[in-house]
Order: C-alpha cells, then structure tokens, then sequence
C-alpha cells in the first residue's frame, strides 16, 4: 500500500492563501494611501486656487474701499464748505464777499488739515470767552456806545477752527491766512492734541481781525 503525506501539501498551500491575502491587504492600503494623497493634493490645489481668488477679491475690495473713502471724503468736505459758507453768509456787504473768503480759506488749507467751522464773533464775544483781543490792535480800544435805530456790534472776527495731523500743518495754515490782505490781523488761539480712533490729531481755533472799512468823508 502506497501512503502520500498530504499534511506539507496542505500546509503549503495554507501559506500561499495567506501570502495571496497579505498581498491584497497590501495593495489596498497602497492604493488607499494613493488614492489620499490624490485627494489631498486636489484638496491643496483647490485650496490654492481659493486663496488666490480671495486674494483678487482683496485687492478688489480694497480699491473699491479706497474710492469710496474718496467719495465720502468728497462729500463731508462739500457738506464742511456748504457749513461754511452759511456760516458766514451775513457779513457785511462792505466786507469780502462770502465766495471770496470761502474760496481764499480752502486754498490756503495744507495737506493734512481740514476745516471744521468759521464763524463769525464781535468783541464782546471774544472778551467773553478770554480771548486776548488786545493782540489785535484796534479792537481792544474801541468803545463804541451803541445808538437807538443802530445795528449790533460789527462782527469784525472770523473763528476759524479744524483739525490737523501734525502741529507743524497748523503753523502753516496760520502763516498762510495772514498773508491774506484783507485780514489785518490773525493768531493762532488754541492747539490740543487729540487721539481718535489711536490717530494723534490737533484740534486748532484760529482768529482772524477783517475791521470794518471807514466810510469816506
């Protein structure tokens, strides 16, 4: 009687089965680790092309943000002059003509100074505030007494008051109304610093002196 050892046969081919399985497992952890960086690497290149979408849209926003800053900044210097000229509207017919100073004020502004406000003050109301009207000469030692059927006082004074980056603008600015002709006198009244939104500034009242002309004999 012939016997075969089947037991190293079988065994054998135990170990190819479990050769064939691992070699499966293999592959398909290494395909699914492909196929993840395959994901990965689109997800990157989305991603990329996502940022630098956002980035054009940034730079979009920001040129938009610059023009509409222009736009506003346009529009409160429009509604600060139309203040302006209501503001001063009733000086004298005998005085410049509103236009004119209007005109003359905003082209003497320096970068980086704005105007706020200009009104216009007697002496009185000077003197009630402590202004020392004494430095414009004439002003201090007129004591003219009031008639029945006679206008107030004249408004021989213009308050002209604004903000500036820098204190040196503000020196500029005063140097440049009294260059002006028709104002006999100006001086800078008052400069604090201010810090708005961590932005230092200055905030400044400037006086200027237009006396009232004489009438001719």
């Amino acid at each position: 009687m012939i016997r075969i050892n089947l037991h190293d046969y079988r065994y054998e081919l135990k170990k190819i089965e479990i050769h064939k399985r691992v070699v499966k497992c293999a592959a398909i952890i290494v395909a699914a680790i492909f196929f993840v960086m395959a994901v990965w690497l689109m997800e990157q290149a989305r991603l990329d092309s996502i940022r630098s979408e956002t980035h054009n849209l940034e730079s979009q926003v920001a040129g938009l943000t610059s023009q509409y800053k222009k736009v506003k900044a346009m529009e409160a210097k429009q509604n600060r002059m139309q203040t302006i000229i209501a503001g001063i509207e009733g000086l004298r017919e005998k005085q410049m003509p509103a236009s004119t100073i209007v005109s003359d004020l905003n082209m003497a502004v320096p970068e980086g100074l704005w105007l706020a406000s200009i009104i216009q003050k007697d002496a009185e109301s000077l003197r009630s505030k402590k202004v020392p009207v004494i430095m414009f000469g004439d002003p201090a030692n007129k004591k003219r007494k009031k008639k029945k059927g006679t206008a107030g006082p004249a408004k021989e004074f213009v308050e002209v008051s604004g903000y500036a980056l820098t204190e040196k603008g503000v020196v500029e600015y005063v140097k440049r109304l009294q260059e002006l002709p028709y104002y006999e006198t100006t001086f800078l009244y008052k400069s604090a610093q201010k810090f708005i939104g961590g932005q230092s500034i200055y905030n400044f009242i400037i006086y200027c002196y237009m006396p009232e002309k004489k009438k001719s004999a």
